[in-house]
């Protein structure tokens, strides 16, 4: 009996269990076994032969191709993780939705070494590997812009080759490329310029380094095909667009202790076929932050942008349709001279809408339209603070507002001749319309009531035309050699009515200016160039017809200025392996007719074309991969500018720097150190001051829990130490110990 009932109840328990495999078994042939076919390249579109492509939950792998094609068969989900993991590039990580099954997958990897392949389309207007093009560049990309999280384009740049920025301290710095700046630095959004008035010079701050996809630096002479303003070089942002099919987002927030730093975002992407769309809102903000030496006044900004894309793509045609607005407001602007004369940017407004079209197969070759319109002003206040019978009060308050149209649009036609030889030619227009500027004193007592009021126009009906007509050529018939050559002529107009009436003041120029460049591959690995040009640079409306007051003191306009011109040259060798690049640069610029701020009576400065100054200079860079997820990497300039007449120092010429830092990576862990040093300025310009040297040190750790979730902390300014960045007069120290964190999801 006890037999039989255990027998039956073996049974029951065979069928239960046969019941249960069967409906197991129903979603199982639900979720049936595909075959996942796909492909991996590198960021140049080579095909990654050898690489290992693994789905780690199931432990299935397999190995790339000849043609970088692979095969793996996988039960059916919603969406699958895989790793691509081989030795010459940064291991990647890749979500594949589960409509991707039908068709073939792309993953793209990174080389160990991105200058091997890095695509540069500013030097010539097309894309071009750098390795390739006679000309010192870097690119950007995404993670190295992020990784920080810097608050303006400034900042994202100050540790790249060549470049140091300018100006008093915090939020309103701009940028400086080889100890050139203000209007000799050309900033391009997607090939829409930036210009300003106010400030040091041009500034990009309003746009997020979220909203960033890559920045490319041409620091070569060749950056005169952009025409004027491009004198100094070119800092181009390319902004982000949707690459991948579905809807993606991403919500981000971060804090700094030092300033109360917070930012926090959104971005919304989706694709599907040849639409896609990009959409982002973004806010930093921070109060005034304290150096070891104490609280820095005026060190404040509110910036708030949103920023949205929406394309269409094909093989014949591109139509690309954006909106950038943004919004800055308190941005407050540190100097020495805060407490007695406060100066900050009460609001600034940027509105850039762009338009680009590209038809390829158009006579063997592809045009390309743009068009771009950014209506924009940005306001400064400062009082001055005085001492009565009863303490401090303001005595005098001061208000500024220039504003203006930027405009622009750009045509150009590319074709390939034979399989060597590239011309392209076209034709662009940068305009300003409507500029103008007001300035507007009062005088109070000790009471606070108003003693004197003076509203007056610096100017208005202010107008700029800048028409360029230009043609490169790109050769390649001789083995191991690459030869690049552009011609450009510029109309530049520019008119205004100083004092806001009376009779208009004209300025009208033109311009012939050229650029030759050669690079020969001497080996695999080696690689030397050279570059020439003949440039220039217009005053802008604002030197010309502006006076008033400043974040610096008061102004006096120029309308007799002649443009400046130069010379200038520059060589460089290259080493591409594997794992080890490096970078050896010398450069030499000859500018005549310098126009720059001089100081002609207390808090009083005269545009002036003072002289004529040669810049030269040595860059390096380099970057090692020893192991696995180590990289070590670093870069130093050395630079010198005098007057050719005199021997004197000029302005804007940084003493030496040396960045340098190593990071490990190892599955979602990263460990990353930096250090910048700066040597003293003992001799500073007519402008300057003296400076000491500063080491400056600084830490991160991040995680990525999984492929959604990841978390940072970062250390900035480890050591706690006080320096002044910048030989500025004005300029104040920089910010002590910031412990920033922060965190990302992604869906």
């Amino acid at each position: 009996m006890h037999s039989y009932n255990n027998r039956k109840y073996c049974g029951f328990r065979t069928c239960f269990l046969f019941i249960g495999l069967l409906l197991i078994g129903l979603p199982v042939s639900e979720a049936a076994e595909v075959r996942l076919q796909g492909k991996v390249a590198s960021l140049g579109g080579k095909p990654v032969v050898g690489a290992v492509v693994l789905h780690r939950q199931s432990g299935l792998q397999t190995t790339t191709g000849e043609d970088g094609s692979f095969t793996l068969a996988l039960e059916r989900a919603e969406r699958l993780v895989l790793e691509v993991i081989h030795p010459d590039y940064v291991d990647g990580l890749f979500q594949v939705p589960a409509k991707s099954f039908g068709g073939t997958v792309s993953l793209v990897l990174s080389p160990l070494i991105r200058q091997s392949e890095e695509v540069v389309v500013t030097a010539l207007r097309y894309p071009e590997p750098t390795v390739h093009i006679p000309a010192a560049a870097t690119v950007l990309a995404e993670t190295a812009i992020g990784k920080d999280r810097d608050a303006n384009l400034t900042q994202v740049l100050a540790e790249s080759t060549g470049m140091a920025p300018i100006g008093t301290g915090g939020f309103s710095m701009v940028p400086s490329i080889r100890g050139m700046a203000r209007n000799r630095i050309l900033i391009l959004i997607d090939y829409a310029r930036v210009a300003s008035d106010r400030r040091t010079g041009p500034s990009a701050s309003f746009i997020s380094p979220e909203d960033i996809d890559r920045i490319e630096i041409l620091r070569s002479p060749s950056s005169i095909f952009y025409g004027s303003d491009a004198l100094g070089g070119v800092v181009h942002i390319f902004t982000k667009t949707a690459r991948q099919e579905g809807i993606r987002g991403a919500v981000h927030a971060g804090y700094g202790t030092n300033g109360e730093n917070a930012e926090y975002g959104l971005n919304l992407s989706g694709k599907t076929g040849p639409f896609s769309f990009y959409l982002s809102g973004q806010n930093n903000q921070a109060e005034d932050y304290e150096s070891p030496d104490g609280l820095v006044s005026l060190s404040h900004y509110h910036q708030a942008g949103f920023f949205g894309r929406a394309a269409y793509e094909t093989e014949a045609r591109k139509i690309d349709v954006s909106f950038l607005l943004g919004r800055g407001t308190d941005i407050g602007k540190p100097a020495a001279n805060s407490a007695g004369k406060p100066t900050w940017y009460p609001r600034e407004n940027q509105n850039l809408t762009q338009l680009h079209w590209t038809e390829n197969n158009v006579g063997g070759g592809s045009l390309n339209l743009m068009a771009f319109a950014n209506p924009n002003f940005i306001e400064t206040r400062k009082n001055t603070v005085s001492g009565g019978a009863s303490g401090s009060f303001v005595s005098k308050g001061e208000y500024a507002k220039t504003e203006s149209t930027e405009y622009g649009a750009q045509l150009s036609y590319s074709r390939i001749l034979g399989e060597c030889f590239r011309l392209t030619g076209g034709v662009d227009l940068f305009g300003r319309a409507e500029a103008g500027a007001v300035n507007i004193a009062t005088s109070y007592n000790e009471a606070g009531t108003v003693t004197k009021l003076v509203n007056e126009t610096a100017y208005n009906e202010g107008k700029r035309r800048d028409l360029g007509f230009y043609l490169s050529a790109d050769f390649t018939g001789v083995k191991n050699l690459d030869l690049i050559a552009g011609l450009r002529y510029d109309l530049v107009d520019q008119n205004a009515r100083p004092g806001g009436g009376g009779e208009v003041v004209e300025s009208n120029r033109d311009a012939v200016t050229g650029f030759f460049g050669a690079s020969y591959r001497v080996t695999d690995h080696w690689t030397v160039f050279a570059n020439f040009s003949r440039a220039y640079r217009a005053p802008g409306l604002g030197e010309l017809f502006y006076s008033g007051i400043t974040g610096r003191g008061v102004i006096i306009a120029n309308p007799g200025l002649t443009p400046e011109t130069s010379l200038n040259g520059d060589l460089g060798v290259r080493y591409i392996g594997k794992r080890f690049y490096a970078g050896l640069y010398g450069f030499l610029y000859n500018i005549d007719d310098l126009i720059d701020r001089y100081l002609v009576a207390e808090n009083v400065y005269a545009y002036l074309n003072v002289e004529d100054v040669q810049i030269k200079g040595i860059e390096f860079e380099l970057e090692y991969h020893p192991v696995a997820g180590l990289k070590l990497f670093g870069n130093g300039a050395f630079m010198d500018g005098e007057s050719r007449l005199t021997g004197d120092p000029v302005n804007d010429i940084p003493p030496f720097r040396l960045f340098a830092g190593g990071r490990y990576q190892w599955r979602g862990l990263s460990f990353e150190i930096t250090g910048m040093h700066q040597s003293a300025k003992d001799i500073p310009g007519p402008a300057e001051i003296a400076i000491p040297a500063y080491t400056y040190f600084q830490a991160r750790v991040g995680y990525n829990i999984n492929t959604a979730i990841s978390l940072f902390a970062l250390v900035k300014n480890a050591l706690n130490e006080a320096f002044l960045g910048r030989p500025d007069p004005d300029g104040v120290f920089e910010p002590g110990r910031n412990i920033v964190f922060g965190a990302r999801y992604r869906f």
